[in-house]
């Protein structure tokens, strides 16, 4: 379940000068408040909806909201409430979403740099993950059991998924079957290439 939903914060008070109070007639004796809406995501912050403002007068504590706000109070209000910023922390969820973001595509270069390494040059223990051929949606798993030169056994796994990334739920030795077949490093690449073999695994580096 995803908790969101909306907040408040006090973003500044300032004084109106020039301005005096319709209610008693004290002059500058005005004060305005402005106030923020922020969304929030399990209490994050995410990003600013909405600026309002309060006009509040220090000597009889006589106070308007912005949409009831007398006319000689309009201009002044309106310019203090144009002129307060969001704060950053307002932004904070999308930071962590950018942030986020980048990390998984600096994580996804240096993983897509690894399989092409791995591919090129095949250890025992690798794990292959394996799309069915056509527009199925399964995955399975071979693993490799030895790799000299240009020749790679492999076995593979008796069990398939539809998570493209089964090798947590796959990857049990009571899984694989007994018989191996070999495949070339030339193979692999061409399974790659094709989209059969989607990903590599080094769990023993």
């Amino acid at each position: 379940m995803i908790l969101y939903g909306s907040k408040g914060a006090h973003l500044r008070t300032a004084p109106l000068p020039g301005t005096t109070c319709p209610a008693c007639a004290t002059p500058d004796g005005m004060k305005a408040s402005v106030y923020s809406r922020y969304a929030h995501v399990y209490f994050i912050p995410s990003f600013p909806v909405s600026k309002t403002a309060v006009a509040q007068c220090d000597h009889c504590q006589q106070a308007w909201e912005e949409k009831n706000l007398p006319a000689q109070l309009q201009p002044a209000v309106r310019e203090l409430r144009k002129s307060t910023r969001f704060p950053l922390w307002h932004w904070a969820g999308v930071g962590v979403l950018v942030l986020g973001l980048a990390g998984a595509a600096i994580a996804g270069r240096y993983h897509e740099h690894d399989r092409k390494a791995w591919l090129a040059a095949p250890h025992a223990g690798d794990i292959y993950t394996v799309h069915s051929p056509g527009d199925s949606t399964k995955y399975s798993l071979l693993k490799v059991v030895s790799a000299k030169g240009n020749t790679v056994e492999v076995v593979g796994n008796d069990y398939e998924t539809d998570d493209s990334s089964p090798v947590s739920e796959l990857n049990s030795p009571e899984k694989y079957g007994k018989e191996s077949q070999s495949l070339t490093v030339l193979d692999l690449q061409i399974m790659h290439n094709k989209g059969q073999l989607t990903d590599v695994d080094r769990l023993e580096k």
